[in-house]
């Protein structure tokens, strides 16, 4: 199988201008926010003045956005948490037993809470807020946690599939090496250590902004995120955030779109061979080549998926510019591949009850067990609830 991400758009392609935040966040950019220093307050207290909202003087702008983030992604992130509570529940079953499936595990948590990040900004564009904040350390985790875990997420999510479809290119085209190199010991440290690489990866973001402390026209204090600039524009940031777009986006793709085209090859093969070999196919074995061909599907259906996916969101990537951040054309673009790479987070636990069999029984078997176990709790509470009634006094 081969699962895994994609995205949210938390993902802070250039600087930021291709972040979510951007998108719903007027970042203290001149023409919107003017800070005035008040010497009546604190040195790091200022006055909010001529503040208007992006959405005010460009309404066709502000009308793509809230249909993509503010309708699109809340109905994405909800079926897709769901789902990869779901996935979770299932795949920590006692007979899903296996190396993919600690790879799957690995890809649902990392997709789950990429998802939760979403929530923050979803509920910024249904509140048509204008990202002030009456308490500062709601601020503070807007500024720096929310694009921060997010990322890191995305690209935890992108590691496992890649780390899921290498597992299982070997165990498909170099069956004698997969004892030694597809072990659960090594799967168990990959899934370790793939998500602190990532978060050490993506530390800078830790530091894209900071707080802005002012008080409005009614006197009332207020706290807003502030791009830090010295970072954005540094040459250095630039070319950090172009390796982070490689290494987690480009590279994967080429690598999983190569790898699956070599392992559906493979067992065509595999099954082509086992086929002359075998004159009369028992009922067993017949069951057992569909669900590896189901499997086969579920692979290049979750590998495709991510490819498409996340191709536009590449493209975004290489292409962005600051100029183009007032162009119609250019905003539908970027929430066409903002949702699409937020979908490719929400749909695998359909894409895996679609194709894999074993998945499939075992969530209809946990669906049963919970509904039996329900129902024998609210018969036995009946019953005790019935002698309480009838107990003579």
């Amino acid at each position: 199988m081969g699962l895994l991400p994609t995205a949210l758009a938390l993902i802070d392609t250039a600087a930021h201008n291709t972040s979510w935040d951007d998108l719903w966040v007027s970042e203290a950019d001149d023409d919107l926010l003017t800070l005035h220093h008040d010497n009546n307050n604190n040195d790091l207290i200022h006055d909010c003045l001529n503040f208007s909202l992006t959405q005010a003087t460009q309404p066709h702008i502000y009308q793509v956005k809230y249909v993509a983030y503010g309708i699109m992604l809340p109905v994405l992130v909800c079926v897709g948490v769901l789902g990869d509570v779901l996935n979770l529940v299932v795949l920590t079953r006692p007979n899903m037993t296996g190396v993919a499936y600690i790879y799957m595990r690995g890809y649902a948590a990392a997709s789950l809470f990429a998802l939760l990040c979403a929530i923050p900004f979803t509920q910024r564009v249904l509140m048509v807020e204008s990202g002030r904040w009456s308490h500062y350390y709601i601020a503070a985790f807007h500024a720096h946690i929310v694009l921060y875990f997010g990322n890191s997420c995305i690209g935890i999510g992108v590691l496992m599939l890649l780390a899921l479809t290498v597992e299982r290119f070997i165990s498909v085209c170099y069956p004698a090496e997969a004892r030694n190199l597809c072990g659960e010991t090594r799967a168990h440290l990959t899934v370790c250590v793939i998500p602190v690489t990532t978060f050490l990866l993506n530390s800078p973001y830790l530091f894209l902004a900071h707080v802005v402390s002012c008080r409005s026209d009614t006197g009332v204090l207020v706290h807003m995120k502030e791009v830090n600039k010295w970072l954005v524009d540094s040459l250095w940031f630039q070319g950090y955030k172009w390796v982070l777009e490689v290494s987690f986006k480009l590279i994967p793709a080429i690598i999983l779109f190569y790898l699956n085209i070599r392992i559906i090859r493979t067992y065509k093969a595999v099954c082509e061979k086992r086929r002359k070999m075998t004159s009369k196919v028992s009922g067993e074995q017949r069951r057992q080549f569909a669900e590896e061909s189901r499997l086969m599907f579920l692979l290049g259906g979750t590998s495709t998926l991510f490819f498409v996916c996340m191709t536009p969101m590449i493209v975004l990537s290489v292409t962005i510019h600051h100029a183009w951040r007032n162009s119609l054309a250019f905003e539908v673009f970027r929430a066409v591949a903002n949702v699409l790479e937020v979908t490719n987070f929400a749909v695998t636990f359909y894409i895996y009850c679609l194709f894999s069999k074993d998945f499939r029984e075992t969530f209809l078997r946990t669906l049963r067990s919970a509904k039996e176990n329900s129902m024998g709790a609210s018969f036995l509470g009946s019953v005790s609830g019935l002698k309480e009634a009838i107990r003579p006094p």
